[in-house]
């Protein structure tokens, strides 16, 4: 079935120089999961003196016009770099809050040091970030009351990033404090700074640009060799502190009419869930506010179904299952494979040459990515340029089983930039994988890679694989590229891989032959292995293995 998740919040940001694989492991996290994983990518760092900061904050925060010049924190000014008393070293998460003061690692953690004019560090003091108050005299930009300071608008979101980052960086372990980012102000001298809703806020309100994208650069680089992850990945805020994980199930998929369908709500929020709105016959309209409704479906026909749900805190999330309940006989066609990679990834990424391989990414901005995708968020992607050797990789989908199935055709959306002397993209199928792309006979399939359009998607569909009926199949895009630069490698982006077909049994039952071959990758193991099978019907409550 198709599945898609549209959220409320979106973001198109000028993604800073990530690494290949620097967030690996990060993909269909959230929530608690993805905090620790995120702490095992940026722990660790290179620490300095509080000395050392001086220095670093020349380089992280120059001002891109003027070298010699710092741009300052809440008042935006570009002054000299001469340092105090010009400007001071701003702890953005208040020394106090902790009693950390200038030592490592917290105090001297440059992702949250900022220079500032020493009167407006002043009276920020150890306040809690909100919304409100006086607007303070000097740094006009800026509010303030007794408990809480809100900083100007173009840098709301770089001090949620920043709280947010000390709040993932520092979890208690190797003798560290381990502080949070909680939802209230007044936190001195508790190991934690607020406010966290309103942060959440402003990080939404106030994407990174350019300047905080290089800081990010420069601290990695050039100093700690870590990153903020939020400055990277802003949607991870959401992800972590404000995760709505939204799903629903059916206790049956298909049948005669009239078919009675009840539907279960499966949705996980970090906040109580306000409401449902189910729109279960694909109308447009809603047919239930219940959480776990029950529908008759009186006429034939493919159904898809949509629900809406809205947490407490005001977060909304759809997603749409297309084609989910089917009504009637076999003329209506059975999707088997329908995967947009909005999920976590179920196919298999081998590279057999070069560092980089195909990764699964929602990176949808700057010069050499995609700047719409054609269903979701999530896309695969592979670019060779900056590799270290001509690149051979490999994108193999899980078994496919077409057992049972009268004409499967197949449909995909691919999208090509830049120009090598081969196409760079070949599309094949093999009845056979061994686990090694090499050493499998594939069947080449010429289905107009040549002719793609550069920068813009373009939809493959109806690619007949009748040849494959009643055997399990497994398609591969397998990417390659003549060096490592310019005219010698192209980007590729695949997305909406969709195989449907027609049940020649005209039943809800369907036979597996008594012996399937079932592959595993990496073979041996190494030091696990994955073996993958899919079902044509939705019901595997009858399923034996």
């Amino acid at each position: 079935m198709k599945y898609i998740v549209l959220f409320l919040i979106t973001f198109s940001v000028l993604n800073a120089e990530i690494p290949p694989g620097y967030y690996n492991g990060t993909d269909g996290l959230y929530g608690e999961e993805l905090k620790a994983a995120l702490n095992d990518i940026i722990s660790g760092h290179t620490e300095f003196s509080y000395a050392d900061v001086w220095d670093a904050l020349k380089e992280t925060d120059k001002d891109p016009n003027n070298p010699d010049n710092v741009i300052l924190l809440y008042t935006g000014w570009s002054v000299t770099n001469a340092g105090y008393p010009t400007w001071n070293r701003e702890h953005v998460w208040a020394k106090s809050h902790g009693d950390f003061g200038d030592s490592p690692p917290c105090g001297t953690d440059i992702h949250h040091l900022r220079p500032t004019e020493p009167g407006v560090n002043s009276s920020r003091g150890n306040k809690d970030f909100d919304n409100g108050g006086t607007q303070h005299p000097v740094a006009t930009g800026c509010y303030y009351d007794s408990d809480s300071w809100e900083p100007r608008d173009e840098v709301k979101g770089d001090v949620a990033r920043m709280i947010l980052y000390m709040a993932t960086r520092y979890e208690g372990e190797n003798g560290e404090l381990d502080l949070e980012a909680v939802d209230a102000v007044n936190t001195y001298p508790e190991p934690e700074h607020g406010k966290l809703s309103t942060l959440l806020e402003w990080n939404n309100f106030d994407l990174p640009d350019d300047f905080e994208n290089n800081r990010n650069d420069v601290i990695y680089e050039n100093w700690q060799g870590n990153r903020n992850p939020f400055v990277d990945h802003p949607e991870f805020v959401d992800l972590i502190w404000q995760h709505l994980t939204i799903d629903f199930t059916a206790n049956i998929f298909s049948g005669e009419a009239p078919l009675t369908v009840d539907f279960s709500d499966l949705t996980n929020s970090v906040g109580d869930i306000f409401s449902w709105s189910w729109d279960l016959d694909n109308d447009g309209l809603e047919d239930s506010e219940l959480q776990n409704p029950t529908f008759i479906y009186q006429e034939e026909g493919s159904y898809s179904v949509t629900l809406t749900v809205q947490d407490e805190n005001g977060y909304t999330a759809t997603l749409t299952k297309e084609d989910y309940i089917l009504v009637g006989d076999s003329n209506i066609p059975v999707i088997i494979l329908d995967d947009s990679f909005e999920e976590s990834l179920q196919w298999t990424t081998i590279s057999l040459g070069s560092f980089y391989d195909w990764t699964r990414t929602d990176n949808a901005s700057g010069s050499s990515h995609p700047t719409n995708v054609p269903d979701g968020e999530w896309f695969m992607y592979m670019n060779n340029y900056g590799g270290n050797e001509p690149a051979e990789d490999w994108l193999i989908s899980p078994p496919i089983n077409l057992v049972g199935m009268n004409d499967p055709t197949l449909s995909f959306y691919a999208w090509k930039k830049y120009a090598d002397v081969i196409p760079g993209l070949e599309f094949k199928i093999t009845d056979n994988f061994t686990g090694n792309p090499s050493s499998t006979s594939w069947e080449n399939f010429d289905v107009g890679f040549d002719n793609i359009s550069g920068d813009i998607w373009e939809e493959f569909d109806e690619i007949d694989l009748a040849q494959f009926s009643d055997e399990n199949v497994w398609l591969a895009f397998q990417y390659r590229s003549t060096g490592t630069g310019a005219s010698s490698t192209c980007a590729w982006a695949i997305d909406n891989v969709r195989v449907i077909g027609y049940d020649s049994s005209n039943s809800s039952d369907i036979l597996l032959p008594s012996e399937i071959a079932l592959q595993n990758y990496p073979n041996p193991f190494n030091p696990s292995t994955t073996i993958s099978f899919s079902l044509t019907t939705e019901s595997t409550e009858s399923t034996e293995i």
